[in-house]
């Protein structure tokens, strides 16, 4: 599958959708927080209760040039469920969850559309949408045992039986993640500019603005909208990300032959392909020593490898294509 972005030719995802309450109420987050009225507060932004989503309609700013990027084919259902069952890998479980880890990512093909994060003309970006998995630790008994037990009731000894677990399956999901990418699920909304090819490099971009950190823990489960306190002015041609430092569950399972495909900041400067099972530095894919074994691989451990864009003029290589859309969208309101 060819992931190469094509700006010569490039079919911009841009939905200028008829005036509807969805709109009007993000539009009208902003307006409020404007006015400093207090809704719920979160790290820098604005979060839009569901049932306001659902019955605001605001007929005062219904001409807003409004634009919606991304999520062209809609905001599929995350990958993660938080249950053992689905999460879980072989051979106790299906392991259908696959998480966003220590990068930055935007969508380069989404149902058909090309580049559906870039920027249509110069305008505000005002909020963000994200459907959420849900990552969780349990703990379940497998095996439960009787056992013989003294209990004084009353003054009387008497002996019973006492129903006890005596084997207990661990599920330690979300402890995992916190354990190996950093504690918390954390996402940072950025603006991304395209930079000149150098030799050597395939796809640069450099960070023009970024957003506050997200923690995503309170919205495991839940699909979000986020309106900025403080809006970001974007330029055409920009293309709007979002930054992972530690782990997201904002991931679907792509479907067999999927042309939808998200592009990362990887391989980060000096990093070095791995063999999966020993460790070791390789140049041979360990399976087809007849190829060279592809720094953007998930099997050489690229996706331990931290390379998201947390500061403003950082330059990243966006050279990795994987297949599948991550589940987020923005909102912007066109400059005048």
């Amino acid at each position: 599958m060819d992931t190469r972005d094509r700006r010569g030719s490039t079919s911009l995802s841009v939905r200028k959708r008829t005036p509807n309450r969805r709109i009007h109420a993000k539009l009208l987050l902003v307006l409020i927080k404007m006015q400093r009225t207090t809704l719920q507060r979160v790290l820098g932004l604005t979060v839009l209760p569901a049932a306001l989503i659902a019955s605001l309609a605001v007929p005062a700013i219904a001409a807003a040039p409004v634009i919606e990027i991304g999520g062209a084919g809609g905001l599929p259902a995350p990958s993660c469920t938080g249950t053992p069952a689905n999460d879980r890998g072989a051979p106790k479980g299906l392991g259908r969850c696959s998480v966003l880890t220590m990068t930055t990512v935007y969508p380069i093909r989404d149902s058909g559309t090309n580049n559906p994060t870039t920027v249509p003309v110069n305008s505000t970006l005002v909020a963000l949408t994200m459907r959420v998995g849900k990552l969780k630790d349990s703990k379940t008994c497998t095996k439960y045992s009787y056992h013989w037990v003294r209990s004084k009731i009353r003054g009387v000894t008497k002996r019973r039986w006492t129903k006890y677990c005596a084997t207990y399956d661990v599920f330690a999901e979300k402890a995992y993640f916190d354990k190996t990418f950093g504690k918390g699920s954390k996402v940072r909304l950025v603006v991304l500019r395209p930079e000149k090819k150098k030799s050597g490099s395939v796809i640069l971009k450099k960070v023009v603005a970024l957003g506050p950190m997200i923690s995503l823990e309170r919205y495991f489960g839940r699909k979000i909208t986020l309106a900025l306190r403080q809006t970001i002015p974007v330029m055409k041609g920009d293309v709007v990300g979002l930054s992972v430092p530690t782990y997201a569950p904002i991931l679907p399972l792509a479907s067999s032959g999927t042309t939808d495909a998200w592009r990362a900041s990887r391989p980060p400067a000096g990093f070095k392909p791995k063999d999966p099972t020993t460790g070791l530095v390789i140049t041979k894919d360990p399976a087809n020593p007849s190829l060279r074994a592809d720094p953007c691989s998930t099997r050489f451990g690229v996706i331990f490898a931290q390379s998201s864009l947390l500061t403003t003029g950082k330059i990243a290589d966006f050279r990795c294509s994987y297949p599948g859309v991550p589940t987020f969208e923005f909102t912007l309101v066109a400059s005048s």
